[in-house]
Formats: C-alpha cells, structure tokens, sequence
C-alpha cells in the first residue's frame, strides 16, 4: 500500500518529505530508504508508548492466572480490578482506579505489575522531555527495564534498546502520529457500525461526515 501511494508521487514530491513517521516495521523502513531520498525515518511515539502498554497487560495477565491457579482469590481480583486502570494516564484516572492502583503495591507479587506500570509512566513522558535530558532518563529506563527480571519487559527492552537513537531522533523532531491514530480508531468504530448499509458510499459519507469536524444538529420537533 505505501509502495502503491509513493509510485504515484513525483520525483519532486517525493524529495520534498522531509520526515517519515510510523511504527518500527521493517517495510516502512525499506519504503523510505528506497522511495523518499531526503526523509528521515523516525518511529512514532504513539507506537512506542502502545507497545509498552500491551507488555504491561500481558503482565497483568500472566499474574492473575498465576494467582488464579495458587488459588489467590485477593491477587486474582486485584490483577482483574486494575486492568483498565494500569493502562490510562495518571490523570485520567477514576477515584476508584486510583485506589485499585495504590493498593497494588501491597498486593502484587515481587511488585512486578507496579514496577511495569512505573517504567510505562516513564517512557510515556519520555517525548515531552527536553532532548538532553529525555536521553538520560532513556538510558535510565534501559537500565530499570533490563535488570527488571519481568520477563514481557526485558524481552521489549531489547527492541527498544536498538531503537535508541531512532526514539531520541522523535523527540528532537517532535512529530507523532496520534492525531492520524485517531482518525484510525474512529473510522474503525465507524465500520463496526455501519454493517447494516447496503453500499461502499454509504460508509464512505459516513466517515467522512464523522471525521470532518462538522458539528452535527439533529431536526428536532417544532412544539
């Protein structure tokens, strides 16, 4: 598909992109160095912070079958009572979330679920960190998640350590791909929808109808 969108580009239009950024896969990597001369290739910070919350929901659900099968019935329900909550920022956090999660500390075995939420944190502010000490606190996280013994960590650790200098590279140029992973996300929810329409057309208005911006008044009854 890349390949397909950058054939259709001029010699000019191609030399023009200056930065590429997406998720760490290999076939953007090859599209770029063979298509677009004088773009720099950087991996999006979204991607980054996405991998490392799916590492920390894995951990969560290694633990909680563990303590399912050692019959832990208060692990088991504090592992289930902070799914949701491990994965949303700080701030975002519901009173009731915010308990389930202090109270982990106490409950989680080794702490292994409150160690990866903290190395989440920390990667995820990562990008909004000046450039020097972004770095610092980079080698930081390599060195916390690499001696971590948490096996989903160390193993995401490895991937992100070859990526170092690619992950600062984002910092520095400051771009990422959230607002398009929005656009994403409400297209899909749109096609989860739109499963009773008869034609293509009808789905294509709609989502550009619901990703236009346009706010949408309703004909209400005149009394």
């Amino acid at each position: 598909m890349p390949g397909l969108f950058l054939r259709q580009l001029t010699d000019e239009q191609r030399a023009s992109i200056r930065i590429v950024t997406g998720d760490g896969a290999k076939w953007i990597d090859a599209s770029v160095k063979e298509r677009l001369p004088n773009a720099e290739r950087v991996p999006d910070s979204f991607h980054i912070v996405s991998r490392m919350s799916d590492a920390l929901d894995q951990v969560r659900k290694r633990l909680r079958n563990q303590a399912r099968r050692g019959n832990d019935r208060t692990a088991t329900e504090a592992m289930r009572g902070v799914k949701y909550a491990v994965l949303k920022n700080p701030e975002d956090l519901t009173e009731r979330q915010d308990t389930a999660l202090a109270a982990l500390r106490d409950t989680d075995p080794k702490g292994q679920l409150y160690r990866s939420w903290q190395l989440k944190e920390l990667l995820r502010t990562l990008p909004h960190q000046p450039v020097g000490q972004a770095e610092a606190e980079s080698r930081r996280w390599i060195f916390r998640a690499s001696h971590s013994r948490i096996p989903e960590v160390v193993e995401l650790c490895r991937k992100i350590r070859r990526r170092k200098d690619d992950i600062l590279r984002t910092i520095r140029l400051g771009h990422s791909n959230a607002r398009l992973e929005a656009f994403n996300n409400k297209i899909k929810v749109t096609i989860r929808m739109a499963y009773g329409f008869r034609h293509v057309d009808d789905l294509i208005a709609m989502i550009k109808l619901r990703c236009s911006g346009l706010p949408i008044h309703l004909p209400t009854p005149i009394p």
